[in-house]
């Protein structure tokens, strides 16, 4: 009988890392997904009318275009 009751408390601490080390994984890329687009943010906030920045990352590639507002043609 004590060796179940030691191997069930087993399990449950080894769920309870497994839980907790996803939960830190997640929100650690949140946290980092946020910082990089405030990165952004700031640098956009400096640059002039009519600037084009293209960002790439991993799998993915962001383009901003300054200036351009919605009424405007482009022609």
């Amino acid at each position: 009988m004590p060796e179940t009751v030691i191997g069930v408390a087993g399990l449950a601490v080894l769920l309870s890392a497994r839980l907790l080390y996803r939960w830190i994984a997640g929100r650690t890329q949140i946290q980092l997904t946020r910082l990089r687009q405030q990165g952004t943010s700031e640098r956009l906030r400096d640059l002039p009318p009519g600037s084009i920045v293209t960002e790439r990352r991993t799998g993915e590639e962001l383009r901003i275009e300054i200036g351009t507002g919605g009424g405007e043609s482009r022609g």
